[in-house]
């Protein structure tokens, strides 16, 4: 039956070698089993299945033990014997201080600590706690105490913010506010603060017969806001009060809120401590004083982040999921590589920082009857590195390609056992396994062979390209993401370069049209000139009316042997606004003739229409950094181009001119043809012909010739500016790739464009280079 046959096909996925094992073919079976032992070894040998992981595994320290909080917390809970009602009642829950683990613990602790810093709001004038989940706060209203303003002599406060131009400038302002609340008025932006003096709210908070206000300090004196008119004041005999949380009015009502934890005014809130946290502290204190202790900082700190953690259960669950993932932290080189691939990691880089809301509860702090802080230093900060998607990418793609190598041999076995078992069905002939062998060396004697340099072309050449293939795809920007997690974004940065209303497209959209327009101009100008500019040479050269040809052959090809970034560098020098072109010019006085004509020493605002084409600069010609005439910039650098390009195509002309056959123009004469028409009827086309493939690999060539544009203008002028898409106006798509990636680190979008120009100039190389009959040798 058929069926048998797709069966062994079936087993030979599951198991390789199977299905030959079950067509009776013993040394197939074995060839394609070592492969598949081969593909799994290298799969468990890179992984970690059997092994139990845990995302705790990623911080620092090392865990106390449940030894420590039996031996080391109970004797100093048993001897205080002030017991602590919800202690008592976790002891009986887990049936006994001999039952306790340090999860359980810390479990406990963070409970305690909940249970006793409920968040709340406070009325300051009466002292009374509603709990946030019962308190309707529908109309309240942020009091801001704690800001650096400005006022002008009318009493109008401003607050400073940053403006961002167009050109990526970043500017000072300064927008009118209200004194308590912050609110913008967006109708009134001074642009300066020279007529403005400093009002600084300084966040203390008095009472005097009962009203609350606001401290701050100008160039006159300290005065003090009140919290529900805003009206300033000199006080006297006021009474500072302890606030540490954030002050919203409600209905009229000043309440003071508290959520252990937040952040305000750069300070976190702490967790209060519990009678159970004394305890705990001075269990610590014995516990560091004696010679025994093996117990370090990030010990501590590491339990304090576990304690933090359970008082944050989203946090804890999210923890514990994204840094301890089965496909990163257990999975081998192909499973785990798949997992890349498809996701780019999930865990982020991320920065702890919350466990310090516990420091007065498990630190201590000037009024705790036990402060830790002489025998232990918390980290403020526990860096997880998380998962690094370039990393992933790059590991990935080795563990994909690999695969595939596998892969070939996979279904190589499932054809074969599929195709084995058919001809035994159909009684045909079935080759032994030795003459099997044979026959595909013979047979498959030049992929075997060439297999060798294939696999390693897979990893040295295939894999980098499509890396940066890849890369296109994502939101990878700016060096940060090269140590965190980044995202697949689909072709959003391709379609970024059609919207210029927003996002990518607003700046890097625009620029990349404009950066191309002027990059396939710099590549039709830059080859055409250079290839007539040679071709002129040439023929000039190969004339017989001109003497010490030789001569003026050695002399024209230097350029060409002249290292071209020490000649690019050169021009750069000589063609600098204060170089030695311009004093050479100021000297014979041809700036003379330019302030005449109003193309110099004039400012270009006062220039209107055509003349403004013509403008070259202020003071001096600015050959390569005049930022409001680039047309002129552009031509400067096509003229340079011809330097140092035409002696190559002199030569190759020359030679290929002194070729021709002379019996060609012979004819050519005694048809009664003239010069121009030997030169435009034999001369070109022959020599069109056999220059025709360089002509076009000079045009991409040219496309990509980031030497000129860097070492001469770097890209300039108008470039750096973020709003312009970092591109400068004589920045071809190759030099500003450059700058995108190592100056600005936007490597998603240089990646775009580095596919586009692949695209572009492959396409249009090879669709020249087919309809030119020397590549078709037609």
């Amino acid at each position: 039956m058929k069926l048998f046959s797709y069966i062994k096909a079936f087993l030979s996925t599951i198991v390789w070698g199977l299905g030959q094992l079950l067509n009776g073919q013993l040394l197939k079976a074995f060839f394609f089993f070592v492969i598949f032992v081969g593909f799994i070894g290298i799969e468990l040998g890179t992984s970690h299945y059997f092994e139990e992981t845990s995302a705790y595994d990623k911080l620092l320290g090392n865990d106390f033990g449940d030894s420590w909080f039996i031996d080391g917390f109970m004797p100093e809970y048993l001897f205080n014997n002030v017991p602590y009602q919800p202690f008592e009642d976790y002891l009986t829950d887990i049936g006994g201080y001999e039952n306790i683990t340090e999860a359980s613990f810390i479990e406990f602790m963070a409970k305690d600590l909940r249970d006793a810093n409920p968040i709340k709001y406070t009325n300051l004038s009466t002292g009374d706690i509603y709990l946030a989940d019962d308190f309707d706060a529908t109309n309240k209203v942020l009091l801001i105490r704690k800001q650096t303003l400005y006022k002008d002599d009318m009493g109008i406060l401003y607050v400073e913010r940053n403006r961002t131009e167009i050109d990526g400038t970043v500017y000072k302002e300064y927008v009118e506010t209200t004194i308590l609340t912050g609110e913008l008025n967006e109708d009134n932006i001074l642009d300066s603060k020279d007529n403005l003096t400093l009002f600084v709210k300084t966040g203390d908070i008095y009472r005097v017969d009962g009203v609350y206000y606001a401290k701050v300090t100008d160039d006159v004196m300290t005065r003090y806001i009140n919290l529900l008119t805003g009206e300033v004041s000199a006080l006297v005999n006021v009474t500072k009060i302890d606030v540490i949380g954030p002050l919203y009015n409600v209905d009229g009502i000043i309440y003071e809120y508290f959520e252990p934890g937040l952040i305000y005014n750069s300070v976190r809130l702490q967790y209060a401590e519990t009678p159970f946290f004394e305890v705990f502290r001075q269990a610590m204190l014995y516990t560091y004083s004696v010679s025994w202790n093996q117990y370090t900082n990030s010990d501590y700190t590491r339990l304090m982040i576990k304690v933090y953690l359970n008082l944050n259960p989203e946090i804890k669950d999210a923890f514990e999921t994204d840094y301890n993932n089965f496909f990163y932290d257990q999975a081998g080189l192909f499973v785990r590589g798949y997992w890349s691939v498809i996701t780019l990691g999930i865990a982020k880089k991320v920065d702890f920082t919350g466990h310090s809301a516990l420091m007065d509860a498990m630190i201590g702090n000037s009024s705790s009857s036990y402060q830790l802080s002489s025998q232990i230093t918390v980290l403020d900060s526990i860096p997880i590195q998380g998962h690094v998607s370039l990393m992933l990418l790059l590991e990935g793609l080795i563990g994909v390609i690999l695969s595939f190598v596998f892969f070939i041999f996979m279904f190589w076995g499932i054809r074969d056992a599929y195709q084995v078992s058919e001809k035994k069905r159909l009684k045909q002939k079935v080759l032994k396994d030795i003459a099997y062998f044979k026959d595909v060396y013979e047979s498959s004697f030049e992929y075997i062979i060439l297999s060798p340099a294939m696999f390693v072309l897979a990893f040295i050449s295939i894999m980098p390209i499509a890396f940066g293939f890849i890369i296109a795809f994502t939101n990878i920007a700016g060096n940060a993401s090269m140590l965190d997690t980044f995202d697949w974004v689909g072709l959003d940065n391709f379609f970024a370069l059609f919207n210029f209303t927003s996002g990518l497209g607003s700046s890097f959209g625009q620029a990349f049209w404009r950066v191309l327009g002027w990059t396939v101009v710099w590549a039709i100008f830059s080859t055409f000139t250079v290839f007539f500019g040679g071709f002129f040479q040439a023929l000039i050269l190969n004339s017989e009316h001109v003497v010490f040809r030789k001569l003026w052959r050695t002399i024209l090809i230097l350029p060409w042997a002249i290292p071209a970034l020490l000649s690019q560098m050169v021009f750069s020098v000589m063609f600098n606004e204060f170089g030695f072109i311009n004093a050479f010019l100021q000297d014979v006085g041809i700036y003379d003739v330019l302030h005449n004509l109003g193309m110099l020493g004039v400012s270009f605002d006062s220039l209107e229409g055509f003349s403004r084409l013509l403008y070259l600069g202020q003071d001096n010609i600015q050959w390569f950094t005049n930022p409001f005439n680039p047309t002129f910039v552009r031509a400067t650098l096509i003229v340079v181009n011809i330097w140092l390009g035409f002696p190559y195509f002199m030569a190759l002309m020359t030679g290929v001119m002194t070729a021709i056959d002379a019996t060609l123009y012979e004819a050519a004469d005694i048809d009664g043809a003239n010069k121009f028409q030997k030169i435009s009827l034999i001369t070109m086309p022959l020599v069109l012909y056999s220059t025709a493939p360089i002509l076009i690999m000079t045009f991409s060539g040219n496309f990509n010739n980031f030497g000129v544009i860097y070492f001469i203008t770097g890209g300039g002028p108008n470039a750096g500016h973020a709003s312009r898409g970092f591109a400068g106006d004589t920045d071809i798509l190759i030099s500003w790739i450059y700058k995108l990636t190592v100056d600005y680190s936007t490597y998603n979008m240089a990646s775009v464009f580095s596919v586009l120009i692949f695209l572009f100039v492959g396409s249009i190389t090879a669709w020249n280079l087919s309809r030119t009959r020397a590549f078709t040798e037609d």
